[in-house]
């Protein structure tokens, strides 16, 4: 049986139009209406009915690197400088074109996969005792997700929550839910002190705490985990637990043994996804923060923040405890106190969502919120770092 039909060989690449454009005012370039404008990373090549404006060629992959409305700069390379041409040269209709694989039979998805992380939640600081990390934001993934044609599918990107402030004691704040169309992905809790005046937040994952609280602050089932405490939950209050991870409970702090003094948490395991077309870490927890002349810090989880410590004469060995990695939904380090002194929490990650279906399928209707677009494995893929929407 022959795979031929009109002419061409099911599975070929063919130039598929996105839009007309103009080329007026260099390096910008004009299409008819936003939903004829390629998102950002999209590969596209140039064909027109007369000449291209000077500095434009014909065969040339080109890749969007901005938008704004129905405008938008190419580069020949992903993320490179923009291309120039001569304004106004150039004569006849002017056309970007994309390749795609022909298939009769390809139109609009009927399912789509997805991956949705909340932000994270922010650490913990205090002056008087130990800290927790910061819970890492709720991780949901899924293939099989039913589409409707022409429908708008919402999509939030959680903020992280910010870390304790320094000079006085406080919790982290949780991080902000993440939204595609149906489905929510919880904000992780923030991380907690010693003193149940300061507690850790519940969330996508919890936030981690100090064993004199003697309880962990829960996750969402089926998106995050506890975050941790000390050992036995009978504690000196001398080291925090770790944040809870998508993929594990944040990690257990040991109390003193004579003049041992036990590390602070861990941050939980993460969850890898190869969503993407590459393996990625997501939604690890927070490392928990010590108390004066305590062990050794508590390390994070999956881009998460690690904690700090303070040394019984002062000292800081490390100056507060650290960020996560944004675009992760992981959660911030713990601050370290002694005294006096102590150190700021961590901020938690920013969430993010990413889209993927067949690449033979028609391109999105409509997208905003400017997600990156990349292919791999046969799928197109879009990528949300800020907050936006897409129609099928």
């Amino acid at each position: 049986m022959s795979n031929r039909l009109g002419g061409f060989i099911a599975g070929q690449n063919i130039n598929a139009s996105i839009g007309t454009f103009t080329a007026v005012t260099s390096p910008t370039f004009t299409f008819a209406s936003t939903q004829a404008t390629p998102v950002v990373g999209t590969p596209v090549q140039f064909t027109t009915t007369g000449t291209l404006p000077t500095g434009l060629s014909t065969n040339t992959t080109y890749y969007v690197i901005s938008t704004s409305t129905n405008t938008c700069q190419f580069s020949t390379t992903q993320g490179g400088s923009a291309v120039t041409f001569t304004n106004s040269s150039g004569s006849g209709t002017h056309t970007a074109v994309t390749q795609r694989a022909f298939n009769p039979y390809a139109g609009a998805p009927d399912t789509v996969e997805y991956l949705v992380v909340a932000g994270g939640g922010g650490g913990a600081s205090s002056n008087a005792g130990a800290v927790g990390g910061g819970g890492a934001g709720g991780l949901l993934a899924a293939t099989g997700f039913q589409i409707t044609a022409g429908s708008v599918l919402t999509v939030t990107v959680g903020a992280g929550g910010n870390g304790a402030a320094s000079g006085s004691n406080g919790s982290g704040s949780n991080g902000s839910n993440s939204v595609f169309s149906s489905v929510t992905a919880t904000g992780g809790g923030g991380g907690g002190t010693f003193n149940a005046s300061y507690p850790a937040g519940s969330g996508g994952s919890g936030g981690g705490i100090s064993g004199y609280q003697k309880y962990a602050a829960a996750g969402v089932s089926g998106q995050g985990f506890a975050g941790g405490s000390e050992l036995g939950g009978t504690s000196d209050g001398y080291e925090g637990g770790g944040g809870g991870g998508s993929g594990s409970p944040g990690g257990t702090a040991f109390p003193n043994a004579g003049n041992f003094r036990g590390p602070a948490g861990a941050g939980g395991a993460g969850t890898c996804s190869t969503i993407t077309g590459q393996r990625v870490l997501y939604a690890g927890g927070g490392g928990g923060g010590t108390y004066y002349g305590a062990g050794a810090i508590g390390l994070g989880s999956a881009g998460g923040g690690n904690g700090s410590a303070v040394n019984a004469d002062g000292a800081a060995q490390t100056i507060a405890g650290t960020s996560a990695v944004g675009s992760t939904g992981s959660g911030g380090g713990a601050g370290g106190g002694y005294s006096s002194t102590n150190f700021a929490g961590g901020n938690g990650g920013s969430g993010i969502v990413i889209v993927r279906y067949p690449q033979i399928n028609a391109a999105p209707a409509l997208v905003t919120g400017a997600p990156q677009l990349s292919y791999a494995d046969g799928y197109q893929i879009y990528t949300w770092t800020s907050s936006g929407s897409i129609i099928f």
